[in-house]
């Protein structure tokens, strides 16, 4: 009896042993798997990619997802396993990854090439992205109910807008803002939304101070985190897509005295819903300068030794004026004119975006004596009330001396008899003429530098990789456009500008030929800002 007992006992322990040999080898087969199958928006998906023997000798795997989004590079493990006599080599990818939007979304198929030609196919895993009430609403109580009921941290973004009712060209503000309930270690913008429709002006919120708002019965910690003043490019239906912040959040582990100084850091994203606007067409009737309501302003005529006589108007007011006309004068002058762009500044520390543009008239007398400046007329569409509008400066009289547009310049004979006072006035203006040709010449040289540069960067490529281009060349610059696409300042002004041609053309509003030549342009005003 007792041997028969000892011989099942070594059967069962033999039995138990093939087990284990067996499972850890199906276990060390080549697998490509997630960690769970159906997810929301903000939820993070584990991706492991399992390699063994030849296959683990690979140093990168790119593992292609649709409707999903690898967070950073992979954490890699290496095992060995001692199995049945034979070392048994295992390598481990590790992604972490989450959903764009509900509906299907893909991981794989992945196909790995290992050493001695080996190759294999790794199946495909399917996932389902489940709609989320949070994720498709504004409204802070309706997200902060939905985040409680699926037991989730109080952390979400709102999008909100001035209105959602537009003329095209009409300006309107989008804020997005932070609210947070929850012990936060640290947060950043994850994703920000492409915005092909509008033409945009980042606002500064760099100066907001947190402050707090009682929502649906619970105190949480507001902060706007971005606001952006938008000018529809077409009327129609128009998407100002989603915006998504992630942060690490401390989890405590229990309730007790000492759960304050216990916990772990899990991290979590938030997508804010998508916002729809409805830009109507400009009313039928004469064609318009500008959108916006605005007011012109001009200076008083100014004539100074004999030169031009110099006008300045200004624009300003609530609207996009990058694009704008220049003021036409009522009825052409007594007098050659000559327009000149003085620039454009925007305010960009208020909650709305205030412009201003400049322009210089340069007016050359034909004759002496008293000139009548005729009125500046602009026009304008004033959404406010919906209206067309003609503006004006008023007309001026000035005394003045005749002025030529283009100075001949005149032979004059140097004789002996000029002093050292008049030889030392010729040596100043020479060098001075020098000294200008000398710097005009290297501008000359520059600009044409530049422009190869832009044509050679743009050449066949297509936009995307014509972006992709440029990014490189941000980043060999230390240069991140993530923060470059925010930056209030000029080089970020023509970086939005380059953005927008960019998705214009990818998206097909303009047409290949011309497109490529802004995109020319607007890379080599892009070279000539980052130097």
């Amino acid at each position: 009896m007792q041997k028969e007992r000892s011989g099942f006992c070594i059967l069962h322990f033999a039995f138990c042993i093939l087990h284990f040999v067996l499972v850890a080898g199906v276990a060390l087969a080549n697998d490509l798997s997630v960690d769970k199958r159906s997810v929301r928006v903000d939820e993070p998906v584990a991706i492991v990619v399992s390699l063994e023997d030849a296959f683990a000798e690979v140093d990168s795997v790119t593992v292609p997802v649709q409707n999903m989004e690898i967070d950073r590079p992979p954490s890699v493990s290496s095992e060995f396993s001692w199995i049945n006599g034979t070392v048994v080599r295992r390598k481990v990818f590790r992604f972490t990854a989450h959903a764009i939007r509900p509906g299907a979304a893909l991981v794989g198929p992945l196909r790995i090439d290992g050493a001695g030609g080996q190759r294999q196919t790794l199946p495909a895993v399917l996932l389902q992205v489940v709609a989320d009430v949070a994720a498709t609403s504004n409204d802070p109580a309706t997200i902060l109910r939905e985040l409680s009921a699926t037991g989730r941290d109080p952390f979400f973004v709102v999008a909100e807008v001035d209105r959602t009712s537009a003329y095209a060209g009409e300006e309107i503000i989008v804020t997005w803002t932070l609210y947070n309930g929850a012990s936060v270690q640290q947060w950043q913008i994850g994703r920000v939304p492409k915005l092909d429709d509008f033409w945009t002006e980042e606002l500064d919120v760099r100066n907001e101070q947190p402050s707090r708002a009682l929502v649906d019965g619970v105190v949480l910690q507001t902060l706007p985190i971005r606001r952006v003043a938008l000018f529809p490019l077409r009327s129609g239906t128009l998407r100002i897509g989603s915006m998504e912040i992630a942060g690490a959040v401390m989890r405590r582990i229990d309730a007790g005295p000492f759960g304050l100084f216990e916990g772990s850091l899990v991290e979590v994203r938030f997508p804010s819903s998508e916002v729809t606007i409805d830009a109507k067409p400009i009313p039928p009737g004469p064609p318009v300068d500008a959108v916006g309501d605005f007011v012109l302003s001009c200076a008083p005529p100014l004539q100074k030794g004999g030169g031009p006589v110099v006008v300045e108007a200004t624009l300003s007011g609530r609207g996009n004026l990058r694009s704008a006309v220049a003021p036409r004068f009522e009825r052409e002058p007594d007098a050659g004119v000559q327009v000149a762009d003085a620039g454009v500044t925007v305010d960009r520390t208020r909650g709305v975006a205030t412009m201003r543009r400049r322009w210089k008239y340069l007016l050359f007398p034909r004759k002496t004596g008293t000139m009548t400046i005729p009125s500046l007329v602009t026009q304008t569409f004033a959404p406010s009330t919906a209206e067309r509008q003609s503006l004006r400066c008023s007309a001026a009289s000035i005394n003045v001396q005749a002025a030529t547009p283009v100075r001949e310049p005149r032979a004059a004979r140097v004789t002996t008899s000029l002093d050292q006072r008049q030889w030392s006035a010729w040596l100043l203006a020479a060098a001075v003429l020098a000294s200008v040709a000398a710097v005009s010449l290297l501008l000359l040289r520059r600009r044409r530098s530049v422009a190869a540069r832009a044509r050679a960067l743009v050449g066949q490529r297509s936009p995307s990789e014509i972006r992709t281009a440029v990014h490189d060349l941000l980043a060999k610059r230390h240069v991140d456009p993530e923060e470059l696409l925010r930056e209030p300042t000029e080089r970020g002004d023509v970086y939005r500008a380059f953005r927008s041609i960019t998705d214009a053309v990818e998206s097909d509003r303009i047409d290949e030929g011309s497109g490529r030549a802004l995109l020319t342009e607007r890379v080599g005003e892009l070279l000539e800002v980052i130097g």
